[in-house]
Order: structure tokens, then sequence, then C-alpha cells
């Protein structure tokens, strides 16, 4: 449906880089990176809002990289709804099926579906400047979807909402990707955003892609350093990796740490905090004793810091396992982990 080859743009001293990317018939793609990263300009760029300097983008196998915005049938919601202050709800909605000349009872048709869909129809009336942030939101989503474009961009919509207005902006959001079909690029900052609502994830750092497959691969088997720091991995490490017969084995800070991996030599390597079990009742391939020294309390789970010989490690643990295995600060803890959780990848430039 949407395919980005080797795409290229340059603004100001900024630019997107090399970037390639692939969202089927009805997948669901986030784009996750810091600010300034260049995830606005990306979807800028697939909409038309200025060309490619090289490379291509094509929507279901037509180029479209020459083709102006306005003729690439493109719905786009930014971080800020933009609502025409002018027009009411239901006016909002039918401004593009107005512009494409659509009869009035397709207009009707599409705008009631919609309105059921997202919970809106009691608003349809509504002055848009009396709108909630999550009102703002689903009306600015209606308006996009409201012209049935075969690619639906997302620009951090969920940024400007409150934590449970976020949430059940996300449910809304799946409902309408179920019940629709629609294929759909998100660009967020959001890991969480990104676990709950991502089919396929590209991570992205200063106009690059670092990386882009399946949710599963990108956050269980980050490439690289930066990638395992963004989604959120703490435990973080190089290391020395030797492979036998036996299997692979992972020096790090003097630590020998049992993997799966087949990479050898000069690694990075990293584990995540909730693969990490405390007081592990099972024979694990990797167990290992340390201290204490922090324990925070991050609602669902407690984030608890553990030194093993001047080599910090994080474990997320839940509310229950804590409670049941109490603990203070200076306190000797045994804990492990899996082969395979142990996930390695080469070392940037080498």
């Amino acid at each position: 449906m949407l395919k980005l080859q080797n795409v290229t743009r340059k603004i100001g001293n900024f630019s997107l880089i090399d970037i390639s990317l692939d969202a089927g018939k009805g997948d669901y793609v986030i784009i996750l990176g810091p600010t300034g990263c260049g995830k606005t300009m990306l979807l800028e760029t697939i909409a038309g809002i200025g060309r490619v300097d090289a490379g291509t983008i094509s929507i279901a196998g037509r180029d479209v990289s020459a083709v102006p915005p306005e003729k690439r049938d493109i719905g786009f919601v930014y971080q800020r709804s933009m609502l025409f202050p002018h027009h009411t709800v239901e006016g909002n909605i039918r401004w593009g099926m107005r512009l494409r000349r659509l009869p009035a009872d397709e207009q009707q048709r599409r705008i009631d579906k919609l309105a059921g869909i997202l919970g809106i129809g009691p608003l349809l009336g509504r002055d848009v400047r009396n709108l909630s942030g999550g009102e703002s939101q689903k009306v600015a989503l209606a308006r996009a979807l409201a012209i049935e474009p075969p690619i639906l961009l997302l620009d951090e919509p969920l940024a400007p909402l409150d934590p449970p207005a976020r949430e059940a902006m996300r449910g809304e959001i799946l409902k309408i990707h179920r019940e629709l079909a629609a294929t759909i690029l998100h660009v967020t900052h959001d890991q969480v955003t990104a676990r709950v609502l991502g089919r396929k994830v590209g991570v992205m750092e200063r106009g690059r892609i670092r990386q882009f497959g399946t949710a599963g691969d990108v956050f269980e088997r980050p490439n690289s350093e930066f990638v395992a720091r963004f989604i959120g991995i703490e435990n973080v490490y190089s290391g020395l990796a030797r492979t036998s017969a036996e299997g692979s084995e992972i020096t790090a800070g003097g630590i020998r740490l049992k993997s799966s991996s087949t990479l050898s030599g000069g690694v990075g390597l990293c584990i995540s905090p909730e693969m990490i079990q405390l007081a592990p009742g099972k024979q694990l391939a990797n167990v290992l004793d340390g201290s204490v020294r922090e324990v925070a309390d991050r609602g669902s789970v407690f984030r608890v810091s553990i030194d093993v010989n001047g080599v910090p490690f994080t474990a997320h643990v839940s509310r229950c396992e804590y409670e049941q295995n109490r603990f203070g600060i200076g306190a000797t803890v045994r804990f492990g982990f899996d082969a395979d959780k142990v996930h390695s990848f080469k070392l940037d430039g080498a």
C-alpha cells in the first residue's frame, strides 16, 4: 500500500536520509523517535508537503513522488487537531467530502458511520471551540477518515491528552483500525503507544530509520544501543562474545552471561528489565547475586536497581512479587534470566 525507497529530503540544516519502509494494506506502522528526529517532516514528505530530493514514494504501486498533496488522497491528523473554528463538528467532518463533490446522501452515510464508531454523534451540532482535547482529536480523526483515504497519517495525536484521555483514545484508534481496515502510519515518541498500537515499528534518529520491522523484532531484538535504550531497555552493555559447542557466552564487566546469540567478538548486549526474575524459583541459565541500590514505585511495577560487582542491573517486578520478597536498600538479592533473554547486536561502526 505505502512504500518508501531510499527517500532523501533536505530542509535547511536537517535532512531525511535514505528512508526506506513499507506498510501493507491494513498495516498499523509506528515510527518511534525522540523530538527533533524528523518524524513530522517524514509524514509531510509522504503527504506531498515538499518534494523529495531523491528516492521514491509509492501508494498502491503508483509512484506519487511528484504528485501534489491534494491528489494523493492521504488523510492527515496533526498533534493539534486544527479544526476549522467557523464550522460545527459536522461541518468539519463534511469539509473534505464537499471538496470532492460527493453526493449529500453519501456524505451523510459516512458522517453517521464515523460518528457511531467514534461515539461523537451527540457532538455533531456543537461549536468546535467548546470541545475537550479528546473530543477535538476524535473530530479531527473523523474529518481525515471521511474521505476514505488509502493512507492515514497521524502526527502524535495523543500527545496533548492527559493519561486517561490518551488511554481512551488509543482504544478509539484501535477500533477504527479494526472496523475500517485502514492503513495507518503513526509517529510518536511514546513507547507505550508504540507497543499497544504498532504492528510494524521503525525507530528514527537524526533523520534516519535505525531499525524497521515487526513490533516483536524491534522490541525484543533491538539492533543497536540507541534503539535498545530508546525503547526503554536499561540493561545495555558492551562485551566479548565467544561461541562453542556448549553455546554462547558473553563477558561484560567481568560478569559471564550465557546467551542464545550466535554473534562473536565485540558485541553490544541488552536484557529487558521485565525479563529479570527476582528469587528465581526455577533453574535459569544466568543466576546472579547483587546488592539493592534503589527501589522505586512506578505504579504497576517496582523498578529495582541492583549492583553486581560494579555492574548495574535493573529489574521491573510486579507489586505482588515485590510484596512477597520485600527488601530494603543494601539487601543482597538473587536474580536470574534465561539465555534467550540476553540479546546481542553488533556495535556501531563494527
